[in-house]
Protein backbone atom coordinates (compact mmCIF):
# COMPACT_ATOMS: atom_id res chain seq x y z
CA UNK A 1 0.00 0.00 0.00
CA UNK A 2 1.53 3.42 -0.54
CA UNK A 3 2.37 6.01 2.30
CA UNK A 4 -0.73 8.22 0.97
CA UNK A 5 -3.24 5.68 0.31
CA UNK A 6 -2.72 4.56 3.91
CA UNK A 7 -2.88 7.84 5.27
CA UNK A 8 -5.72 8.38 3.65
CA UNK A 9 -7.17 4.87 5.02
CA UNK A 10 -6.06 6.04 9.22
CA UNK A 11 -7.81 9.18 8.11
CA UNK A 12 -11.14 7.52 7.24
CA UNK A 13 -11.13 5.45 10.17
CA UNK A 14 -10.64 8.83 12.68
CA UNK A 15 -13.13 9.94 11.18
CA UNK A 16 -15.37 7.33 11.52
CA UNK A 17 -14.45 6.89 15.15
CA UNK A 18 -15.52 10.37 15.86
CA UNK A 19 -18.92 9.61 14.99
CA UNK A 20 -19.30 7.51 17.79
CA UNK A 21 -17.74 9.29 20.52
CA UNK A 22 -20.09 9.87 23.36
CA UNK A 23 -21.76 12.70 23.82
CA UNK A 24 -20.75 14.98 27.25
CA UNK A 25 -22.06 16.23 29.62
CA UNK A 26 -24.41 13.03 31.08
CA UNK A 27 -28.13 13.82 32.39
CA UNK A 28 -27.55 13.21 35.86
CA UNK A 29 -30.44 11.63 37.46
CA UNK A 30 -32.62 13.61 40.06
CA UNK A 31 -30.74 12.92 43.18
CA UNK A 32 -27.02 12.69 41.03
CA UNK A 33 -26.77 9.16 43.28
CA UNK A 34 -26.39 5.90 42.83
CA UNK A 35 -30.08 5.84 44.54
CA UNK A 36 -31.82 6.89 41.30
CA UNK A 37 -31.30 3.32 40.33
CA UNK A 38 -34.30 1.86 41.61
CA UNK A 39 -34.30 -0.79 43.89
CA UNK A 40 -31.22 0.44 45.72
CA UNK A 41 -30.91 2.24 49.13
CA UNK A 42 -27.62 3.54 50.45
CA UNK A 43 -26.79 3.25 54.15
CA UNK A 44 -23.59 5.05 55.94
CA UNK A 45 -22.63 4.56 60.04
CA UNK A 46 -19.80 6.87 61.35
CA UNK A 47 -17.55 6.91 64.11
CA UNK A 48 -15.41 9.81 65.66
CA UNK A 49 -13.14 9.84 68.49
CA UNK A 50 -12.80 13.08 69.69
CA UNK A 51 -9.17 14.03 68.11
CA UNK A 52 -9.63 13.71 64.68
CA UNK A 53 -9.57 9.82 64.50
CA UNK A 54 -12.50 9.09 61.60
CA UNK A 55 -13.74 5.83 59.97
CA UNK A 56 -16.88 3.85 59.22
CA UNK A 57 -19.24 1.32 57.04
CA UNK A 58 -21.51 2.07 54.02
CA UNK A 59 -24.50 -0.68 52.91
CA UNK A 60 -25.46 -0.17 49.13
CA UNK A 61 -28.15 -2.66 49.67
CA UNK A 62 -30.54 -4.30 46.74
CA UNK A 63 -33.27 -5.58 48.58
CA UNK A 64 -35.19 -7.39 45.67
CA UNK A 65 -31.49 -9.16 44.55
CA UNK A 66 -29.24 -7.97 41.93
CA UNK A 67 -26.81 -9.62 39.15
CA UNK A 68 -23.58 -8.81 40.13
CA UNK A 69 -20.08 -8.81 39.02
CA UNK A 70 -16.36 -7.04 39.86
CA UNK A 71 -13.22 -6.30 38.78
CA UNK A 72 -10.47 -6.18 41.23
CA UNK A 73 -7.52 -4.62 39.56
CA UNK A 74 -5.39 -3.66 42.87
CA UNK A 75 -2.27 -4.90 44.48
CA UNK A 76 -3.29 -5.39 47.57
CA UNK A 77 -7.18 -6.14 47.98
CA UNK A 78 -9.47 -7.43 50.90
CA UNK A 79 -12.67 -8.66 50.00
CA UNK A 80 -15.42 -10.88 50.58
CA UNK A 81 -17.23 -12.99 48.57
CA UNK A 82 -15.61 -11.80 45.12
CA UNK A 83 -15.40 -15.31 43.90
CA UNK A 84 -18.80 -16.03 43.95
CA UNK A 85 -19.19 -13.23 41.59
CA UNK A 86 -17.05 -14.93 39.17
CA UNK A 87 -19.17 -15.43 35.80
CA UNK A 88 -18.47 -19.35 36.04
CA UNK A 89 -20.01 -19.48 39.53
CA UNK A 90 -23.28 -21.01 40.15
CA UNK A 91 -24.96 -17.93 42.10
CA UNK A 92 -25.27 -14.64 40.36
CA UNK A 93 -27.79 -12.84 42.75
CA UNK A 94 -26.06 -10.75 45.68
CA UNK A 95 -28.89 -8.71 48.36
CA UNK A 96 -25.57 -6.09 49.03
CA UNK A 97 -22.15 -4.40 49.24
CA UNK A 98 -20.30 -3.18 52.13
CA UNK A 99 -17.58 -0.78 51.90
CA UNK A 100 -15.89 -0.34 54.72
CA UNK A 101 -12.77 0.92 56.68
CA UNK A 102 -10.16 -0.88 58.91
CA UNK A 103 -8.48 -2.87 56.60
CA UNK A 104 -8.93 -6.70 56.99
CA UNK A 105 -10.28 -5.93 60.31
CA UNK A 106 -13.59 -4.08 58.65
CA UNK A 107 -14.53 -6.90 57.08
CA UNK A 108 -16.72 -7.95 59.82
CA UNK A 109 -18.93 -5.02 59.04
CA UNK A 110 -20.68 -7.36 56.59
CA UNK A 111 -21.45 -9.86 59.56
CA UNK A 112 -23.59 -7.19 60.51
CA UNK A 113 -25.54 -5.99 57.23
CA UNK A 114 -25.92 -10.11 57.00
CA UNK A 115 -28.17 -10.34 59.66
CA UNK A 116 -29.51 -7.06 59.71
CA UNK A 117 -30.48 -8.12 56.02
CA UNK A 118 -31.80 -11.54 57.55
CA UNK A 119 -33.92 -9.83 60.41
CA UNK A 120 -35.67 -7.95 57.33
CA UNK A 121 -36.74 -10.95 55.53
CA UNK A 122 -33.98 -10.23 53.14
CA UNK A 123 -31.71 -13.11 51.28
CA UNK A 124 -31.90 -16.23 48.83
CA UNK A 125 -34.16 -18.85 50.04
CA UNK A 126 -32.72 -21.90 52.07
CA UNK A 127 -34.62 -25.15 53.25
CA UNK A 128 -37.06 -25.12 55.94
CA UNK A 129 -37.66 -21.58 55.54
CA UNK A 130 -34.80 -19.87 56.18
CA UNK A 131 -32.76 -17.19 54.26
CA UNK A 132 -29.37 -16.16 53.86
CA UNK A 133 -28.44 -12.77 52.69
CA UNK A 134 -25.48 -13.08 50.23
CA UNK A 135 -23.73 -9.77 51.14
CA UNK A 136 -20.34 -8.99 49.23
CA UNK A 137 -17.41 -6.83 51.15
CA UNK A 138 -14.54 -4.53 50.54
CA UNK A 139 -12.53 -2.81 52.23
CA UNK A 140 -9.75 0.21 52.71
CA UNK A 141 -7.00 1.26 55.00
CA UNK A 142 -7.73 4.16 57.77
CA UNK A 143 -6.42 2.19 60.85
CA UNK A 144 -4.38 4.37 62.66
CA UNK A 145 -4.97 7.40 61.62
CA UNK A 146 -5.43 10.31 64.24
CA UNK A 147 -6.87 7.10 66.39
CA UNK A 148 -5.36 3.95 68.12
CA UNK A 149 -5.11 1.37 65.55
CA UNK A 150 -7.89 -0.70 67.00
CA UNK A 151 -10.50 2.02 66.44
CA UNK A 152 -11.89 0.38 63.41
CA UNK A 153 -15.43 -1.08 62.49
CA UNK A 154 -17.09 -4.36 63.47
CA UNK A 155 -20.43 -6.03 62.73
CA UNK A 156 -22.29 -3.67 64.61
CA UNK A 157 -21.03 -0.54 61.88
CA UNK A 158 -22.41 -2.89 59.12
CA UNK A 159 -25.88 -3.71 60.96
CA UNK A 160 -25.87 0.62 61.47
CA UNK A 161 -25.05 1.46 58.31
CA UNK A 162 -28.00 -1.18 56.74
CA UNK A 163 -30.63 0.34 59.52
CA UNK A 164 -29.98 3.72 57.74
CA UNK A 165 -30.34 2.59 54.06
CA UNK A 166 -32.74 4.33 52.15
CA UNK A 167 -33.29 5.43 48.57
CA UNK A 168 -33.10 9.42 49.34
CA UNK A 169 -30.34 11.42 48.56
CA UNK A 170 -26.83 10.10 50.06
CA UNK A 171 -24.47 12.27 51.93
CA UNK A 172 -20.84 12.99 50.60
CA UNK A 173 -17.43 13.34 51.99
CA UNK A 174 -16.33 12.42 55.36
CA UNK A 175 -18.66 9.87 55.90
CA UNK A 176 -19.20 6.40 56.05
CA UNK A 177 -16.35 4.03 54.22
CA UNK A 178 -15.19 7.25 53.24
CA UNK A 179 -14.42 8.83 56.75
CA UNK A 180 -11.09 8.27 57.31
CA UNK A 181 -10.51 8.34 53.93
CA UNK A 182 -7.16 10.52 52.86
CA UNK A 183 -6.21 11.14 48.52
CA UNK A 184 -3.24 11.88 47.49
CA UNK A 185 -2.10 14.05 50.20
CA UNK A 186 -5.95 15.63 50.84
CA UNK A 187 -8.78 14.36 52.36
CA UNK A 188 -10.31 11.82 50.82
CA UNK A 189 -14.07 10.55 51.41
CA UNK A 190 -17.46 9.23 49.66
CA UNK A 191 -18.62 10.43 46.56
CA UNK A 192 -21.86 9.45 44.38
CA UNK A 193 -23.11 10.08 40.90
CA UNK A 194 -25.59 8.78 38.32
CA UNK A 195 -26.44 8.94 34.80
CA UNK A 196 -30.21 8.41 32.46
CA UNK A 197 -29.72 7.19 28.94
CA UNK A 198 -31.96 8.22 26.66
CA UNK A 199 -33.70 4.88 26.94
CA UNK A 200 -34.53 4.87 30.09
CA UNK A 201 -31.70 3.05 31.88
CA UNK A 202 -29.71 4.87 34.57
CA UNK A 203 -26.87 4.26 35.35
CA UNK A 204 -25.60 5.22 39.07
CA UNK A 205 -21.90 4.79 40.92
CA UNK A 206 -20.59 5.11 44.40
CA UNK A 207 -16.94 5.69 45.53
CA UNK A 208 -14.64 5.58 48.91
CA UNK A 209 -11.36 7.53 47.72
CA UNK A 210 -8.60 6.29 49.58
CA UNK A 211 -5.69 6.25 47.25
CA UNK A 212 -2.01 6.54 46.88
CA UNK A 213 -2.12 9.02 43.46
CA UNK A 214 -3.96 12.31 43.37
CA UNK A 215 -6.94 13.22 41.44
CA UNK A 216 -6.26 16.61 40.63
CA UNK A 217 -2.74 18.80 39.93
CA UNK A 218 -1.34 20.02 42.71
CA UNK A 219 -0.15 23.63 40.92
CA UNK A 220 -3.74 24.20 39.29
CA UNK A 221 -5.92 22.47 40.59
CA UNK A 222 -7.46 20.71 37.76
CA UNK A 223 -8.98 17.63 37.98
CA UNK A 224 -7.88 15.16 35.68
CA UNK A 225 -11.00 13.66 34.72
CA UNK A 226 -12.66 16.96 34.85
CA UNK A 227 -13.54 17.20 30.65
CA UNK A 228 -16.33 14.22 32.36
CA UNK A 229 -19.31 16.30 33.74
CA UNK A 230 -22.87 16.44 34.30
CA UNK A 231 -24.68 19.94 33.90
CA UNK A 232 -25.06 19.06 38.12
CA UNK A 233 -21.00 18.81 38.51
CA UNK A 234 -19.58 22.09 38.50
CA UNK A 235 -16.10 20.27 38.03
CA UNK A 236 -12.88 22.03 37.48
CA UNK A 237 -11.64 20.50 33.86
CA UNK A 238 -8.19 19.25 33.43
CA UNK A 239 -6.07 21.07 31.46
CA UNK A 240 -2.64 19.57 33.14
CA UNK A 241 -0.89 16.54 33.69
CA UNK A 242 0.70 15.86 36.93
CA UNK A 243 3.21 13.25 36.39
CA UNK A 244 4.13 12.67 40.28
CA UNK A 245 1.02 11.60 42.09
CA UNK A 246 1.59 11.82 45.34
CA UNK A 247 2.32 8.07 47.51
CA UNK A 248 1.58 7.00 50.84
CA UNK A 249 3.42 3.75 52.36
CA UNK A 250 2.29 0.35 51.13
CA UNK A 251 -0.59 -0.87 51.94
CA UNK A 252 -2.03 2.18 53.07
CA UNK A 253 -4.65 2.95 50.09
CA UNK A 254 -7.46 1.47 48.05
CA UNK A 255 -10.32 3.11 46.29
CA UNK A 256 -13.80 1.20 46.57
CA UNK A 257 -16.70 1.01 44.36
CA UNK A 258 -19.71 0.34 43.36
CA UNK A 259 -21.80 0.91 39.98
CA UNK A 260 -25.25 -0.20 39.49
CA UNK A 261 -27.95 -0.20 36.55
CA UNK A 262 -31.54 -1.08 36.09
CA UNK A 263 -30.89 -2.67 33.23
CA UNK A 264 -31.27 -6.57 33.02
CA UNK A 265 -27.76 -8.04 32.68
CA UNK A 266 -26.17 -11.72 32.50
CA UNK A 267 -23.42 -12.39 35.46
CA UNK A 268 -21.18 -11.90 32.60
CA UNK A 269 -22.57 -8.82 30.93
CA UNK A 270 -22.64 -7.61 34.55
CA UNK A 271 -18.74 -8.31 35.09
CA UNK A 272 -17.96 -6.91 32.03
CA UNK A 273 -19.65 -3.75 33.35
CA UNK A 274 -17.45 -3.48 36.02
CA UNK A 275 -14.50 -3.77 34.03
CA UNK A 276 -15.16 -0.91 32.09
CA UNK A 277 -16.59 1.26 34.93
CA UNK A 278 -13.22 0.51 36.56
CA UNK A 279 -11.83 2.61 33.81
CA UNK A 280 -13.52 5.66 34.98
CA UNK A 281 -11.13 5.03 38.20
CA UNK A 282 -8.07 4.72 36.41
CA UNK A 283 -8.90 8.16 34.17
CA UNK A 284 -9.95 10.16 37.48
CA UNK A 285 -6.52 8.84 39.82
CA UNK A 286 -2.76 8.98 38.94
CA UNK A 287 -1.22 6.52 39.61
CA UNK A 288 -4.28 3.78 40.26
CA UNK A 289 -4.48 0.21 40.67
CA UNK A 290 -1.03 0.26 42.09
CA UNK A 291 1.03 -2.52 44.68
CA UNK A 292 -0.44 -0.85 47.90
CA UNK A 293 -3.75 -0.38 45.82
CA UNK A 294 -6.47 -2.60 46.62
CA UNK A 295 -9.11 -1.18 44.36
CA UNK A 296 -12.13 -2.85 43.56
CA UNK A 297 -15.65 -2.32 41.73
CA UNK A 298 -18.32 -3.74 42.26
CA UNK A 299 -21.49 -3.73 39.64
CA UNK A 300 -25.00 -4.74 40.30
CA UNK A 301 -28.20 -4.92 37.86
CA UNK A 302 -31.46 -4.87 39.63
CA UNK A 303 -33.21 -6.09 36.07
CA UNK A 304 -36.11 -3.42 36.16
CA UNK A 305 -35.86 -2.91 32.57
CA UNK A 306 -35.95 -5.75 30.10
CA UNK A 307 -35.16 -5.26 27.20
CA UNK A 308 -31.96 -6.49 25.49
CA UNK A 309 -28.92 -3.98 27.12
CA UNK A 310 -26.48 -1.95 25.15
CA UNK A 311 -23.11 -3.13 27.58
CA UNK A 312 -20.77 -0.35 25.91
CA UNK A 313 -23.60 2.48 26.30
CA UNK A 314 -24.34 0.90 30.23
CA UNK A 315 -20.31 0.45 30.56
CA UNK A 316 -19.53 4.07 29.31
CA UNK A 317 -21.86 5.44 31.14
CA UNK A 318 -20.53 3.51 34.47
CA UNK A 319 -17.15 4.42 33.82
CA UNK A 320 -17.99 8.24 33.48
CA UNK A 321 -20.42 7.73 36.58
CA UNK A 322 -17.62 6.61 38.55
CA UNK A 323 -15.25 9.02 37.62
CA UNK A 324 -17.48 11.89 38.55
CA UNK A 325 -18.50 10.53 41.49
CA UNK A 326 -14.71 10.50 42.29
CA UNK A 327 -14.22 13.91 41.94
CA UNK A 328 -17.62 14.51 43.98
CA UNK A 329 -15.99 12.79 46.70
CA UNK A 330 -12.56 15.21 46.25
CA UNK A 331 -15.08 18.11 46.95
CA UNK A 332 -17.29 17.36 49.47
CA UNK A 333 -14.46 16.05 52.00
CA UNK A 334 -13.51 18.54 54.82
CA UNK A 335 -10.21 19.10 55.85
CA UNK A 336 -9.51 17.73 59.58
CA UNK A 337 -7.84 19.90 61.97
CA UNK A 338 -8.11 19.06 65.92
CA UNK A 339 -5.21 19.40 68.37
CA UNK A 340 -2.18 17.34 66.37
CA UNK A 341 -4.69 15.76 63.48
CA UNK A 342 -4.50 17.96 60.58
CA UNK A 343 -5.11 16.43 56.99
CA UNK A 344 -6.39 19.20 54.36
CA UNK A 345 -8.75 19.33 51.96
CA UNK A 346 -9.26 20.30 47.95
CA UNK A 347 -11.56 22.98 48.82
CA UNK A 348 -9.11 24.57 51.49
CA UNK A 349 -6.28 24.46 49.25
CA UNK A 350 -8.16 25.28 46.67
CA UNK A 351 -11.11 27.28 47.90
CA UNK A 352 -11.82 29.61 44.37
CA UNK A 353 -12.84 26.20 43.04
CA UNK A 354 -14.48 24.69 45.37
CA UNK A 355 -18.30 24.28 43.88
CA UNK A 356 -20.04 21.66 45.66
Amino acid sequence: MRLHTALCVVAGIAGASASFAQTLPQTAGPLNAITDVPGIEVGHYTATNGAGGMTGTTAIIARGGATAGVTQRGGAPGTRLTDLLNSQKAVGTIHAVTLSGGSAYGLAASDGVTTCLEAQGVGTPIANGAIAPLVASAILFDPGRCADFTFRPDASFGANACAAATSGPVKMGNIGAGAGARSGGVKGGIGTASAVLPNGVVVGAIVAINSSGRTFDATTGAFFAGYIASSSDPIVSAVQVDPAADSQELLRATTIAVVATNAKLTKAQANKVAQMADDGLARAIRIAHGTGDGDTVFALATGAITSAPNINSIGGAAADALSRAIMRAIQAADAIHVGSCNVASYCEQFPSLCKR
